[in-house]
């Protein structure tokens, strides 16, 4: 359902209004409904620490939850694009975007709230929002450079480290390889060691793969192929599989064995979405190219993925509960297996709490 809905609003919207608002927007969108979801744990609407109490409307808090998300959303472009580092809408929010929310998804999934974990979901929320822009902050003004593009001289141009579409790239192959550690393999072998080193390591990990992963690709492949395509089928398929399909069938494996299996599922999926999605966005190339929007196949692709059916998927999971079906189970930790023949059993007065 949600990829009829998904590729539905990228053929029924104009295309300069998808592409040029919607999806730079949907960045701070992305980052929210990371913050909200995972670091925040349902803070301030949604269980399990968010106001909602049993007797109570899950449906409405979930509505009210997404829609402060849209608005904090909205306050969110129009500061990054008239305050601060106050660049155009489109198309230099793929480029701050893409850092913000590899940032999100180091601290959500590798550092795992390190060192406010334990504490309430409001403070975690509050004190991993501002460790995240902050660390924002520091990677665009010291790592990014706009040399060879239109903006080269423009104020706002900080003359970083990296070329801009070479950094790009190199954060999406951040993300891939966080969503590998940090979802298919749920943190192993890393979670044996103690904190903080385990997340260092896991860091350092990271950006020397993602190096490797996004230079040796270059060699061989188109650009937007190895990191939208490649990089966003991977990122896309492993947080559906850990997300929304509860590392089935490998719910009955402990890690490592799981992870491996939780790869090889990944990656035949990665291998027959590519292709798929080529033929589902052919129209959609075509509608907007006469728009002149300057997206290839695969860019089309992560988009599709990760701006619609990722968002659909995040905010009917994580803040409606996956109403009006049965509520999500618990995430299973690395080394927890779900008992033989276990189901979700959910009594009248739960349902009634759902709606």
């Amino acid at each position: 359902m949600a990829m009829i809905i998904s590729w539905l609003i990228l053929f029924l919207v104009p295309a300069k209004t998808f592409f040029t608002i919607y999806f730079p927007s949907s960045f701070i969108w992305l980052f929210l409904l990371v913050g909200f979801s995972v670091i925040a744990r349902g803070w301030p609407m949604v269980p399990p620490e968010g106001s909602w109490k049993p007797g109570k409307s899950k449906l409405n808090a979930g509505l009210t939850q997404t829609f402060l998300t849209i608005v904090l959303t909205i306050i969110g472009v129009l500061f990054i694009t008239k305050a601060w580092p106050a660049i155009p809408l489109f198309p230099l929010m793929l480029y701050f975007g893409a850092l913000l929310f590899g940032t999100t998804l180091w601290y959500a999934f590798i550092w795992r709230g390190y060192p406010v974990a334990g504490k309430s979901g409001k403070a975690n929320f509050f004190i991993g929002a501002a460790i995240i822009i902050i660390l924002d902050i520091f990677v665009w003004s010291t790592m990014i450079n706009f040399s060879g593009t239109p903006w080269e001289n423009a104020a706002f141009n900080p003359n970083g480290i990296f070329q801009c579409d070479f950094l790009l790239g190199f954060a999406l192959w951040s993300i891939v390889w966080i969503f590998i550690f940090g979802n298919s393999m749920q943190g192993y072998p890393f979670y044996k060691i103690p904190e903080p080193l385990a997340q260092m390591i896991q860091t350092i990990a990271i950006t020397i793969l993602a190096y490797f992963c996004w230079t040796v690709s270059l060699k061989f492949l188109d650009p937007t192929f190895s990191w939208a395509a490649i990089g966003g089928g991977i990122i896309s398929w492993s947080f559906f599989h850990s997300a929304f399909f509860g590392f089935f069938p490998n719910e009955k494996y402990i890690q490592p064995k799981r992870g491996i299996y939780n790869l090889i599922i990944v990656a035949i999926m990665v291998a027959i979405w590519i292709p798929l999605g080529r033929v589902l966005l052919a129209p959609i190339l075509a509608k907007a190219s006469l728009a002149g929007i300057p997206f290839d196949l695969s860019v089309m692709t992560l988009i599709y993925s990760l701006h619609l059916i990722a968002v659909l998927l995040t905010v009917h999971t994580f803040f409606l509960f996956k109403y009006p079906f049965s509520i999500p189970r618990p995430p299973i930790g690395p080394e927890e297996i779900l008992p033989s023949g276990y189901k979700q059993v959910i009594t009248a007065n739960q349902e009634n709490q759902n709606i």
